[in-house]
Order: structure tokens, then sequence, then C-alpha cells
């Protein structure tokens, strides 16, 4: 319930991202989806791809380099364990989202070709997950924003309508960049 305490916004110096304002749950419309539903659940399944031996990853246990213990790991989730979430989501008929980096398009085409193929929405995820989006230079991540697009969209038949960044990662920038290059949502925020 709100709260009848007038409360005035006071100057920040803090740096904002002026994308938009703040918003107190309390103080919001209801909103309800289609036939009055008041809950929508959503699936992502991430499809990525990593260098070996290069690049980010995440050290979820002491390895070494090259990395052989999270590179496997990884590598067998898009081997098998994406293939029997695979099996599960078609046994339920739960729709998906499957965020893609575009190398799997080339490292498992039959992968992506699959979800594609049941009509699961392809996310644009990246190149890769070696690489940090937010750590590019303008100009450098438009270019993989394109590369992305380009990439996912030849296999895919169309150009993914939505983002997520490579490890949540993204510029300032990065909505604008993604906006001009046609995307219409970004899971980041």
């Amino acid at each position: 319930r709100p709260s009848r305490l007038v409360v005035r916004p006071m100057p920040s110096l803090l740096r904002t991202h002026g994308r938009f304002p703040y918003s107190a749950i309390n103080a919001r419309p209801r909103y309800a989806w289609p036939g009055g539903k008041r809950l929508a659940v959503y699936l992502g399944l991430n499809l990525e791809h990593f260098a070996f031996g290069e690049g980010h990853g995440g050290e979820l246990a002491p390895s070494g380099r090259p990395d052989v213990l999270n590179y496997s790991w990884r590598e067998y989730g898009n081997r098998v364990g994406a293939w029997r979430l695979l099996d599960e989501f078609e046994e339920l008929r739960l729709p998906v989202s499957v965020l893609a980096n575009s190398e799997i398009a080339g490292h498992c085409p039959e992968l992506l070709a699959a979800h594609i193929a049941r009509g699961d929405e392809v996310v644009g995820h990246g190149r890769t997950n070696a690489e940090r989006q937010g750590d590019l230079v303008e100009r450098d991540e438009a270019a993989l924003i394109a590369e992305t697009t380009s990439t996912l969209a030849d296999a895919a038949g169309a150009p993914p309508r939505g983002w997520l960044g490579p490890w949540i990662s993204q510029s300032h920038v990065s909505p604008d960049l993604l906006a001009e290059a046609g995307y219409e949502y970004l899971l980041d925020w």
C-alpha cells in the first residue's frame, strides 16, 4: 500500500544510465497477461562455445592452462546435456528461447538446428563466451553485434529479435548499438 509520506527526490552525485527512471513496485499499475493471467514464465537455455586455452571462461574448479577441466564440462553440455534438455522440452511441450553464441552455428550446428526446427526463439548471445562485449571499443562492439546477427540470421532464417550479452557484459553504448542493429529487447537489463 502506498505510503502517505511525501518524499522529494534528492539530487544525486552518482552517475546513472539515464535509460529509465526509478519506479517503486507499489506505485506501478497492475499488469495482467492476456487472458487475465498474472504470471509468465520464461525458459532460456544458453548455447555457448568457448575458445580452448585462451580468452575468458568461468573457472569453477582449479585446472591450470589450458583449462581442460572447465572446457570439457562445457563441451559435454553441447554434446550431451543440451540434447537431453531438448528431449525434456519436447516431451513437456515447453517453448524455449536459446541464447546462442554465433560460434555454435559452426561448432555444433545440429544442436541449433534442432531448436530452430521445433520453433524455439533464437536470441543473440555474442560470438563466444570467451570474450566480453563490454571490454570492446565501440567499433569492435558494433562489429561483434553485426557478425553475430548475420551468422544467427543465416542459421535461423531470420535475425534474432533479442540479445543477452556474453557474460551479461556490455558497454555504455550497447543498448544503442543493439537498437541500431534492429534488436527489440535486451535481456541484460
